[in-house]
């Protein structure tokens, strides 16, 4: 087989997986706790900026005082949300556990990650939810 069909078929198995049947991802942790909506984010590396995580498993994310954003796709297991983005290369995932202080606000702490730039803002991250 052609390396050109071998990466046609690995974008569309990765394109199945986000779009499986059309139904959006499992967005819900074990917690009974959503993700999908607007967060103001204190990123693990002291920056600050906002994250939009949407039911259909994608994201964006930005920062404070820059004119660039990070784009990606999320999926949830139990109360690991697992993420990939623009920056680090969508076939590269990192794995963060997430642990609530309310309905609100929750803070990631990394399980899994070999992209040094998305683990700096994303360990220690702490998300609180912006009011619609």
């Amino acid at each position: 087989m052609s390396k050109k069909i071998i990466g046609c078929l690995v974008a569309l198995t990765v394109v199945a997986v986000f779009a499986f049947e059309g139904k959006p991802l499992v967005v819900e942790l074990s917690s009974g706790k959503s993700l999908v909506g607007r967060w103001k984010a204190a990123y693990g590396n002291q920056m600050s900026g906002h994250l939009v995580l949407r039911s259909d498993g994608t994201y964006d994310a930005d920062f404070d005082g820059q004119s660039w954003k990070v784009e990606g796709h999320y999926k949830v297991h139990g109360n690991t949300i697992s993420i990939t983005d623009s920056v680090c290369g969508f076939g590269y995932w990192g794995a963060y556990q997430c642990t609530w202080y309310s309905a609100d606000s929750v803070r990631a702490a990394v399980v899994t990650d070999s992209c040094s730039g998305r683990k700096g803002n994303a360990d220690g991250m702490v998300l609180v939810r912006e009011k619609q």
